[in-house]
This record gives C-alpha cells, sequence and structure tokens, in this order.
C-alpha cells in the first residue's frame, strides 16, 4: 500500500486558548513520535496564532486510523480549543479499504493522485 498525506486544519484557536493548545498538541507529539507508521507530523500556526495547520504523512492508509484511536483523547481537546478540524486527505493510490471508509464516513475531502515527483 503507499503512503497517505494529509493536512489537518484547527481554524479558530482563541488567544486565550493557544497556550493550553500548544501544550497538549506537545504531549500528543512525544507519543507521536514512538509510531512506525506516522512517517511526518508537522505543526504550524498562522502568524497571529488563531489557525493551526498539521502536515501529516502515514507509511499506509492504515496509520492514520491508527494515530485518531491512539490519540483520540488529545484531538478532542484541540478541537474544543481550536474548533473543528478541517481535513484533507491525500493518498497516492484510490485503493483500498481504508481509503472508502474515509471516503465513506470521514467529513474530510479526498484529492485523487494526478502525477508527481517521487
Amino acid at each position: 500500500m503507499e503512503n497517505l498525506m494529509a493536512v489537518a486544519i484547527f481554524p479558530s484557536i482563541p488567544e486565550e486558548n493557544l497556550a493550553e493548545f500548544k501544550a497538549i498538541a506537545q504531549q500528543m507529539l512525544i507519543s507521536l513520535k514512538e509510531m512506525d507508521s506516522v512517517l511526518r507530523y508537522e505543526i504550524f500556526f498562522s502568524l497571529d496564532g488563531t489557525r493551526c495547520v498539521v502536515l501529516e504523512e502515514y507509511s499506509t492508509p492504515a496509520g492514520v486510523f491508527d494515530h485518531v484511536r491512539k490519540h483520540t483523547e488529545y484531538l478532542e481537546q484541540l478541537t474544543q480549543l481550536g474548533g473543528q478540524i478541517e481535513g484533507s486527505v491525500f493518498p497516492l493510490s484510490s485503493e483500498g479499504q481504508e481509503i472508502q471508509e474515509i471516503r465513506d464516513h470521514w467529513d474530510s475531502t479526498m484529492h485523487t493522485y494526478f502525477a508527481g515527483k517521487r
């Protein structure tokens, strides 16, 4: 199976929530570093600190499910502090049960691979 990339955006972090948001995200990163299926998990903030963008890459589409299952509590806290996640998923293959599950049940925008340099 091919890698899966994703972007998750927390769209509205009030100033009073920013420090707690960052502390929870940091705690989750400690756990994520132990997961072999997580190849990349990079967190960025807008200059004013009101939006958070996460760039994610998994060794397989199943990796994103492992992450969500293992970190549900963190993700729920981050959502409460920063708004409902706006997600986009970028699979390199449109085949497989996990891709179908994301397509059918997740509130994310699914993108199809066209071409690139690997």
